[in-house]
């Protein structure tokens, strides 16, 4: 399998631990991917070029399967991982996992909303929108004050707690004057113990992934 990287994102560092935990690391090769930077003037070139032929929607990561087929997002990429491990790191579609499926959307909420942020931080005024941003900043705490506490201290590893711990290490990156800590109090304490899983370690935003 080939998986199309880059270090920053929180999306790929999800994928990745998850590969960890599954036990996969080793059957897939790191292809690292960099973004165009000439949008304004739509000179538009990702390197590596067979990048956008793999997935045109231009989403990182993406991930060539052993068939050749190239799945464009992280959680479609993450099913597929967690199936060829033939592991349960995601919930079924029963009742009763409906609370740890809405904690990993709450979790990819998050994480969407830090991107939308950061890409809106990033334009020049007077097109930057600071009333954008502050909807965005208020959407993460929203989702952050949503996670149930109880159900990442209590049930069994998850995508949604790999999700939740990402969303937390990709605040302390992008965004560590927010300080989401406070009030948090049995939040940071959880993702302190759940930060120092190899898995975790092994994978931290800006840095190339290490191999075992």
């Amino acid at each position: 399998m080939k998986l199309y990287w880059t270090p920053a994102s929180p999306f790929v560092r999800k994928v990745m631990v998850m590969t960890h935990e599954l036990g996969l690391v080793d059957r897939i090769e790191i292809v690292k991917t960099i973004w165009p930077h000439e949008w304004a003037t739509h000179t538009i070139a990702f390197d590596p070029p067979d990048f956008v032929v793999a997935n045109p929607i231009g989403r990182i990561p993406t991930l060539v399967t052993d068939s050749g087929i190239a799945l464009p997002e992280s959680n479609l990429i993450c099913r597929h991982l967690n199936a060829k491990a033939g592991a349960r790191l995601i919930p079924g579609d029963s009742d009763q996992d409906l609370p740890l499926l809405r904690l990993w959307a709450l979790g990819d909420g998050a994480l969407e909303a830090m991107i939308a942020r950061r890409a809106e931080t990033l334009r020049k005024p007077p097109e930057r929108s600071d009333n954008f941003i502050e909807k965005q900043k208020d959407r993460i705490f929203r989702c952050f004050d949503g996670f149930d506490l109880s159900l990442l201290e209590s049930s069994n590893l998850t995508i949604a707690h790999i999700t939740v711990a990402v969303a937390c290490g990709y605040m302390d990156f992008r965004y560590p004057s927010d300080n989401w800590r406070d009030g948090r109090a049995r939040l940071a304490a959880w993702y302190e113990l759940f930060s120092n899983r190899p898995s975790m370690r092994e994978n931290t935003h800006g840095e190339t992934p290490q191999r075992r």
